[in-house]
């Protein structure tokens, strides 16, 4: 394949990439939570039946968290790109097909490991190679994913009210990731391996700056053992137990307490709006801002937006909660990307994202627990109010939260795994 300019290839590998990371965030969790009450109607399953199948998604996103960093290493992005694009069309053709808990579960668990080789691992690594403006492409990358959010119960609304049947959502969504990976094959046949040796450096910057970053070269195992990056994966871990259950159960509990199923259904697209936007402003504002403030005010506006989400009676009081989650989700989900670059540096970025993913996994017993607690007490309100607390603790730990400096950080190497990758990629 010819090669095109260097700037030319950094945008069509941002916006492929990006593209792609919009059509899983609408296929996946935004939508699910929408399809969930047609099939809890449709197949007689409990709540907890159907929250389960949830936490198996999110359970598969989080285990399977560290194998594309394995994948990617070894095989290059394209390869890994093609394993996730395997795995989801066993999985979404699997769901399309459920009639029983056991099949429903096994489609959630395939389209989680799916989402883990196409999303946000390989996107945000192959971004820190091509862009000097992480923070900004960051914010263009999580703004798309964000908006797919939007998109989802969208695509649910086509299936199920346009097309007659919510089964359809499954193969629509697929037929859209299937191209969107095609994409991002054809941005990879067009680029330059050899930038993906070692991220651009920005020549401009200089020692005036207000934003933290870390001028030491760190190993994956020295960042392993600084509080920092655990605070940071509390972090990351609270926002995902915020964000499963609302597009678990948000649009469930609403109805439940007298909102339409529209009304309810447009909340949840305010809220992904929302989170869309934040991370856009995010992005340019992380250029300039030290993003652990960010991600405290984050974290206070996902612990007031399930407050609101719980006690949601009146228009006012939702709309509160849509857009207090919304901003809250994305900026702590940018913020705590971005840190993990600033603290520890690009070298061991792609492993340092791929174990924050696997310890995140604790956040799929949220739709799980939730399920449960709602089948308990007949309301949403007790479990809401549960994961609304983790992200207020977060807060207090974030608080004391410094730049780790140390002199036990190995001295500058050059990255040999980093190097093995652009050798493979095409």
């Amino acid at each position: 394949m010819p090669k095109i300019s260097a700037q030319k290839q950094s945008w069509f590998i941002l916006l492929t990439f990006s593209w792609c990371f919009f059509v899983i965030s609408a296929s996946t969790f935004s939508s699910l939570g929408v399809v969930i009450p047609f099939m809890v109607n449709e197949l007689e399953w409990t709540w907890t039946t159907a929250g389960l199948g949830f936490t198996f998604l999110a359970m598969a996103c989080g285990v399977s968290g560290y194998l594309p960093s394995i994948t990617i290493k070894n095989w290059g992005i394209a390869k890994t790109l093609f394993v996730g694009l395997c795995l989801l069309t066993v999985g979404f053709l699997t769901l399309y097909a459920t009639h029983i808990p056991a099949t429903y579960f096994l489609g959630c668990i395939l389209v989680g490991m799916g989402y883990t080789f196409v999303g946000a691992i390989p996107g945000t690594y192959i971004i820190t190679h091509f862009f000097v403006k992480r923070s900004t492409a960051f914010g263009f990358y999580y703004t798309m994913g964000g908006l797919g959010g939007v998109a989802g119960p969208l695509i649910v609304w086509l299936a199920n009210d346009a097309l007659g049947n919510w089964r359809l959502h499954w193969i629509i969504t697929l037929t859209l990731i299937a191209s969107s990976v095609l994409l991002m094959w054809l941005s990879l046949a067009f680029t330059d391996a050899t930038r993906l040796k070692l991220p651009p450096k920005d020549e401009e910057k200089t020692t005036q700056s207000n934003v933290y970053e870390t001028r030491e070269t760190w190993r994956f195992r020295d960042a392993l053992r600084t509080p920092q990056y655990w605070a940071i994966c509390a972090a990351y871990t609270s926002v995902l137990l915020v964000g499963t259950t609302v597009n678990s159960f948000s649009v469930s509990h609403l109805t439940q307490i007298g909102v339409t199923f529209a009304l309810a259904s447009t909340m949840l697209s305010l809220e992904a709006f929302c989170n869309a936007m934040s991370r856009v402003i995010g992005g340019f504002i992380a250029e300039f801002f030290e993003p652990k403030t960010m991600l405290q005010a984050a974290l206070l506006m996902l612990a007031g937006g399930m407050v609101a989400l719980s006690y949601g009676n009146s228009l006012f009081i939702q709309v509160i909660y849509a857009i207090a989650i919304g901003f809250g989700f994305g900026l702590t989900f940018l913020s705590c990307t971005v840190l993990i670059l600033r603290y520890f540096g690009s070298g061991p970025y792609l492993q340092l994202f791929s174990t924050l993913n696997l310890f995140a996994t604790v956040a799929a017993s949220a739709p799980y627990i939730c399920g449960t607690m709602r089948d308990v007490t007949g309301s949403f309100v007790s479990p809401f109010l549960l994961v609304g607390a983790m992200p207020a603790v977060v807060f207090v730990v974030v608080s004391f939260m410094r730049a780790e400096k140390t002199a036990s950080v190995s001295p500058p190497t050059v990255h040999n795994d980093t190097q093995l990758t652009a050798a493979k990629e095409l």
